[in-house]
């Protein structure tokens, strides 16, 4: 081996070693987060809450049947994989979200994607109600008590009611979607819109047991933004699959 061949050698093992070194190194607590951050939030939050659609695209793709076990059907079917991958890959590219340039592969892995899991419920804002049946104990969902320091303008703020129309709109045709998917299930079992009947009503509820809470706590524009985003979520789903069953007209925006 002449000295030229013995160079190119040695710098493919040395560049093969960092290639390996690099894939290796654990991804960090805020890379995930920069990465999977929900759209709401700000880029540079270190505490931002992740994206529910995000982390529910990792788990059914990460091959691992503990942690898809709980997903609705709906979520892992071929369709709806591809679909969130081509969403989460936009992000990859996107250089404020990746500038470490993380891979699918490497948040999709079965060790990564629980460490995304618990990272969600790290960085889930208390007053955001579990989607997942993981609902915490009344004691932590209570509202403190106001501190008495604050002004009389203040106290009324915190205590003005919330505008929870868009909400319930949703909700109400959240009941309609999901009666339609049960009709589906009824007369054909393999129907995909028959796949969202399996979940819908009770995710339904848990949406409207959160809209009653703001409504009797006085919650603020925060929280019925992230209740509105649920729901706008289901509706997307909801939708499309009722469209594609020619159920609802297809000009609807979420």
């Amino acid at each position: 081996m002449n000295r030229i061949t013995r160079i190119a050698a040695a710098a493919a093992v040395a560049l093969g070693g960092l290639a390996a070194c690099h894939h290796e190194k654990p991804l960090t607590d805020a890379q995930l987060t920069r990465l999977l951050h929900s759209e709401h939030a700000a880029a540079a939050d270190a505490n931002a809450p992740l994206d529910f659609a995000a982390v529910n695209c990792l788990r059914a793709w990460s091959g691992d049947a503990e942690l898809a076990k709980t997903l609705a059907p709906i979520s892992t079917s071929e369709a709806a994989k591809s679909s969130c991958k081509v969403r989460i890959e936009g992000w990859i590219q996107d250089a404020l979200r990746n500038p470490d340039h993380i891979a699918f592969a490497d948040v999709s892995a079965p060790d990564v994607v629980r460490r995304v899991v618990a990272l969600q419920e790290q960085h889930r804002p208390t007053a955001m109600a579990p989607m997942a049946g993981d609902l915490p104990p009344a004691a932590m969902t209570k509202r403190a008590a106001p501190p008495s320091t604050l002004s009389p303008a203040a106290m009324s703020a915190l205590n003005h009611p919330v505008n929870l129309d868009t909400a319930n709109a949703g909700i109400k045709e959240l009941d309609g979607l999901c009666q339609q998917a049960k009709d589906a299930k009824a007369g054909n079992t393999g129907s995909p819109l028959a796949n969202y009947a399996s979940m819908c009503g009770d995710r339904i509820q848990r949406l409207r047991d959160r809209a009653t809470e703001l409504a009797a706590g006085g919650g603020n524009s925060r929280e019925v933004e992230m209740l509105n985003d649920n729901i706008r979520r289901m509706l997307v789903a909801g939708r499309r699959l009722a469209a594609a069953e020619g159920k609802v007209p297809a000009q609807q925006k979420p």
